[in-house]
């Protein structure tokens, strides 16, 4: 049986990276993406796309149930890669955040 793993933040950078290469290993990858044109393009690049928005606690309910499904209750492992990133300087960025 392949053994699956959910990457979340699939779409691009070292998410896409680690899809790619552990597909080449024989992974069965499902790809995490947050926009539905993303999961579309993640499925033509022969993953298996999950919509997943974590900023979202439905979107993850539903996201767990879909990945529990496809993968018979048997995931190998999950990369949680999703996230964003900020940059400048600590003092602009610490009251951007407030």
């Amino acid at each position: 049986m392949q053994k699956s793993v959910l990457i979340t933040g699939c779409s691009s950078g070292i998410g896409l990276e680690s899809a790619l290469e552990l597909k080449r290993q024989g992974f069965h990858v499902l790809a995490g993406c947050r926009k539905p044109d993303d999961v579309e393009r993640m499925n033509n690049m022969g993953f298996t796309g999950v919509l997943i928005d974590l900023d979202s606690p439905e979107s993850v309910d539903r996201a767990a149930d879909e990945v529990i499904a496809l993968t018979d209750n048997c995931l190998y492992g999950i990369f949680n890669n999703a996230g964003f990133g900020m940059y400048g300087r600590y003092y602009f960025l610490h009251m951007f955040m407030r």
